[in-house]
């Protein structure tokens, strides 16, 4: 490949011990790294051409600048036995301005035998107890050796005259490092000799090997990656390399120094592609992008909103069990389905799978199957697969910048021997004609039975018919979780950062307790009622929340309103056109009246069902008293069909029309399908429904609130977590009433609620305020009456725990006096008698409680709090103190270690103490060993079997000291 190159080198593979090492632990004996690069060009050219050998497929494993030693090349070489090992050779590569040949003294001058001395004792020194590290140490010099010169491993074995005289000169040369004849003579064995070509030579060799791995290039097209491939060589000598392979390693092995000096495959994959595919190259840079735009992106923003910067990851789960399985598991079947709910994250779940797998691909990962999103409607009419996912790619990847058009072939075979096309279809739920989407599910059977050793496909939608699900067979069924609760606050955090919302992290702290108060955060727990509701928020020019929860409710009503009505290809208004036009105008403008009632007429039905009402006039039907009594698709076209809306209009038959009803149901955003049921996506959603139907008369709305309120006032005792806190968002939206005679109502009955004996109600107040529903003048009266009740509480109540509950309401209401009667309880040293006298689970601390509490409103405050608990080592149970250590700790504040580290080797009780070295551990794991040492000393007498298990972890930790206490 090279002129006059001998690439041999499995005769320099040492004896393999059983295994592969790498030295990157191993601390450079010196590093010059950043002036050599700078001096030397015909450097990086050397590497260069060891990389152009890892694109030839030669057993060069990686390339490393400027660690250790100028070029570090690994390569792949036999051994005695049979099997294969790791060579490493270390090189020291040098240069100079005329051509003249070398002689070994030379080199000696060139100090290149200096360093490789050093470099030999470090890896000697590191590698002296049974090391598995093969090396190799070799100079490479630019030009030739001078005829007659001895290798240097003549020159420590000879002892003729000559030999001797040159081992004197260089060992005079070395004789600062102090190395004794025998060592000199080992050394001086084991040095190689690179003869290379003079750099421009090499340069040009370079390409002429970069040409030959490509008959496809133009000249100008290998002198451009021959640049790229060089820029990337001195970007690994000046420890400036970003191998984009690392985003996809969990447990990544080089240390990150190495990894910004280091050329591997990985890192050379892009340039590889360029030689051997260039047509995979442009669909990999194209589907890379597939995440860029997000599918619920609704509203317009300054720049647009990409699905990378927004999305949080979701969890899978096979159906019929709570094992979660990550969503690799959706490529390893040659057909399986994906179902989730509206908005239930299925599209973005697609898209960032087409995206990463580019990007695993783009970065030489190529153990996963590569993948393609395809719109179910792309498939119909069923055509041959390599034409239907040729004329989808081409169509959707356009639009992202695909530099190609791909044809049919490069789909019908697999992307490389070995892997697979991963074929993600989305929207088969938005095939509206029951017929159509049956001969696609048919279709997609027949693809996956036919090559499944190239395609697998994964069916996304929202749950299907138990008629359409045996037309798959027996095949896996996934379905995609809904947000946790840290989920949900980076999705938020996300999209107010998208959406530019000031000081976003304080507002989403802020929006998530609004919403969790009110009972909205099972609402926003899918990735589209989350934008959505992010989105309503910013729709307001202030950036804040509606005036009341109907607002918001409204505002979100209408945003799936107008989703549904969108005229894309998609939108549900589009297809209902093309599916009631064929049977004339009247007909289609029937259904576009039943569209636009819809809304109304599904807020009737929450009406009815969410409560026992007292108004008949609410009923559509008022002779049937069980409104929706199972829910059942049947029952809720019985009753759409009765209203004059949806009554079946002539000329449509009745099948037709019934899957008009349903689709339009399935697709308004407000309901769910689940099996042969619609339900509401959300409590939430039913209950704002029913609250405005509540408020239709002052009689009905008057009941409504006594009949609520009852639990609230009744509770039993004075916990404010007796109270009933499901019904809270309820009643949030009956009070939030839209006439002053209703308020009226509301504010009498809420004043009259908020008393000293009735705290449930004093949160109620708390969570209804936290929304601004309750307008300052007219509800401020209720407002200050709660405040003096749980004021009263704080201050004489004689139960601890309900005056922690109490300072808790009184800083939703009033945050000044509530966070100083929560700093204040923090303190009382008699607060948490009765846990000491009892001691048991830490987080039942009042005191801790209260800090905690304190820390969630002011997190300096808070932390001074939970500081002091820490030091009270008289009057506060040992572990409440080692717990307040790990919440500072968890909070990131930066006296948690000086905490930790007092309690780990200060505190009285052992069983403290552990605790307290065991959080240490995760700062520093070395000190920690040391805590644990000296624990295991003062108690080994006084609880040897628990001192047994602190050994056995300090084995874990790698520290032996205690082993003996392991063994016995």
């Amino acid at each position: 490949m090279w002129r006059g190159i001998t690439l041999g080198l499995a005769e320099l593979a040492t004896e393999d011990k059983g295994g592969r090492v790498d030295p990157r632990h191993i601390p450079a004996p010196d590093n010059t790294g950043t002036e050599t690069e700078k001096r030397f060009a015909f450097q990086a050219h050397v590497a260069v051409r060891y990389a152009i050998e890892m694109l030839g497929g030669y057993p060069v494993d990686n390339v490393t600048c400027e660690h250790i030693e100028d070029v570090v090349v690994a390569r792949t070489v036999g051994t005695p036995h049979g099997g294969s090992t790791t060579l490493w050779d270390f090189q020291q590569v040098k240069s100079r301005e005329h051509d003249k040949p070398w002689t070994l003294l030379q080199i000696g001058d060139s100090k290149a035998l200096r360093s490789l001395l050093r470099t030999d004792r470090v890896l000697r020194q590191a590698f002296s107890e049974g090391s598995d590290l093969n090396y190799r140490l070799t100079v490479a010099i630019e030009g030739k050796l001078a005829a007659g010169e001895p290798s240097f491993r003549d020159i420590a074995r000879s002892g003729g005259k000559r030999e001797s005289r040159i081992r004197a000169g260089l060992g005079s040369k070395l004789e600062d490092l102090d190395a004794d004849p025998g060592e000199l003579s080992d050394f001086l064995s084991r040095v190689h000799i690179d003869e290379l070509p003079l750099r421009g030579e090499l340069e040009r060799d370079n390409r002429d090997a970069l040409a030959g791995l490509s008959e496809h290039l133009t000249v100008a097209e290998i002198r451009h990656l021959h640049q790229t491939l060089f820029d990337l060589v001195r970007s690994a000598m000046l420890e400036q390399l970003c191998p984009q392979w690392q985003l996809f390693v969990t447990q990544p092995d080089p240390a990150e120094v190495i990894l910004r000096k280091r050329l591997t495959r990985q890192t050379l994959a892009t340039i590889a592609l360029r030689l051997q595919r260039p047509e995979l190259l442009y669909f990999l840079q194209a589907s890379r992008r597939a995440d860029y735009q997000h599918p619920y992106g609704l509203l317009e923003t300054s720049f647009p909103t990409r699905l990378s910067d927004v999305r949080v990851p979701q969890r899978i789960s096979i159906a019929a069990s709570s094992d979660t399985l990550p969503d690799t598991c959706l490529g390893q079947d040659a057909l399986c389905m994906l179902t989730a709910g509206p908005g239930g994250g299925k599209t973005s779940l697609l898209r960032t799978i087409q995206a990463r797998s580019a990007a695993q691909w783009l970065a030489g990962i190529e153990t996963q199957p590569l993948a393609l999103t395809v719109n179910a409607a792309a498939l119909t009419p069923p055509r041959p697969l390599g034409a239907a996912l040729a004329s989808a790619a081409n169509e959707t990847l356009s639009l992202l910048g695909l530099g190609r058009t791909l044809g049919e072939e490069f789909f019908r075979t697999a992307p490389r021997p070995g892997t697979t096309w991963l074929v993600l279809i989305d929207g088969m739920d938005e095939i509206t004609d029951p017929e159509l989407r049956r001969e696609v599910l048919e279709w997609i059977v027949q693809c996956a039975d036919r090559s499944p050793a190239v395609h697998s496909f994964v069916v996304a939608g929202r749950p299907i018919s138990d008629a359409e699900r045996k037309l798959l067979g027996a095949v896996p069924e996934y379905r995609l979780d809904q947000f946790s609760t840290e989920d949900l606050h980076s999705a938020v955090q996300g999209w107010f950062r998208q959406l530019g919302i000031p000081r976003p992290d304080t507002s989403t702290d802020a929006f998530i307790a609004a919403l969790s108060s009110a009972g909205m955060s099972k609402l926003a727990r899918t990735p589209l009622m989350t934008s959505l509701l992010c989105q309503v928020y910013s729709m307001n020019p202030d950036g804040v929340i509606p005036d009341s929860r109907i607002a918001l409710y409204s505002s979100f009503a209408d945003l799936l309103h107008e989703r549904m009505h969108n005229r894309g290809p998609s939108g549900f208004r589009t297809q209902s056109e093309h599916l009631t036009q064929r049977f004339g105008p009247a007909v289609a403008k029937h259904a576009e009246s039943l569209l636009s009632e819809l809304l109304d007429l599904i807020g009737q039905m929450a009406a009815a069902d969410e409560s026992r009402p007292v108004d008949p006039l609410i009923y559509i039907h008022p002779a049937k008293p069980e409104y929706l009594p199972d829910h059942s698709i049947e029952a809720w076209i019985t009753l759409i069909s009765r209203s004059p809306a949806g009554e079946r209009p002539p000329g449509i038959t009745r099948k037709v029309w019934t899957d008009f009803i349903v689709s339009a149901l399935t697709r308004c955003g407000l309901l769910v399908r689940e099996g042969d049921r619609l339900e509401f996506a959300h409590k939430t959603v039913q209950e704002y429904c029913a609250a405005r139907w509540a408020m239709r008369t002052p009689h009905a709305y008057e009941q409504e609130l006594d009949r609520t309120l009852q639990r609230w006032i009744h509770n039993g005792g004075p916990n404010p977590w007796g109270a009933p806190l499901e019904t809270a968002s309820y009643i949030s939206f009956l009070i939030e009433a839209d006439r002053s005679v209703l308020r009226d109502i509301a504010h009498r009955k809420l004043y009259d609620s908020v008393t000293r004996e009735s705290l449930p109600c004093c949160l109620l107040v708390a969570i209804i305020n936290r929304f601004g529903s309750l307008e300052p003048e007219s509800w401020q009266p209720v407002i200050d009456q709660a405040i003096r009740s749980t004021t009263a509480v704080v201050e004489v109540d004689e139960d601890p725990a309900t005056r922690v509950w109490a300072a808790t309401i009184l800083a939703e209401l009033d945050e000044a006096p509530g966070l100083a009667a929560l700093e204040s309880l923090a303190k009382e040293t008699t607060l948490d008698h009765g846990f000491n006298e009892d001691p048991h689970t830490p987080d039942f601390s009042d005191r801790l409680q209260a800090a905690r509490t304190l820390m969630q409103f002011d997190t300096r405050r808070g932390a001074d709090a939970l500081m002091q608990l820490v030091l009270d080592d008289e009057d506060l149970d040992e572990l409440v103190r080692v717990r307040a250590a790990e919440i500072l700790f968890e909070n990131s504040d930066e006296r948690a270690e000086a905490a930790l580290g007092m309690l780990a080797e200060d505190s009285p009780w052992y069983y403290s103490r552990f605790a307290a070295i065991k959080l240490y551990s995760k700062i520093d794991r070395h000190t920690a060993a040391e805590y644990l040492n000296r624990l295991i000393e003062d108690w080994r007498y006084d609880d040897p079997e628990s001192c047994q298990d602190y050994a056995y972890l300090l084995v874990q930790w790698g520290d032996p000291r205690q082993l003996h206490l392991v063994e016995d």
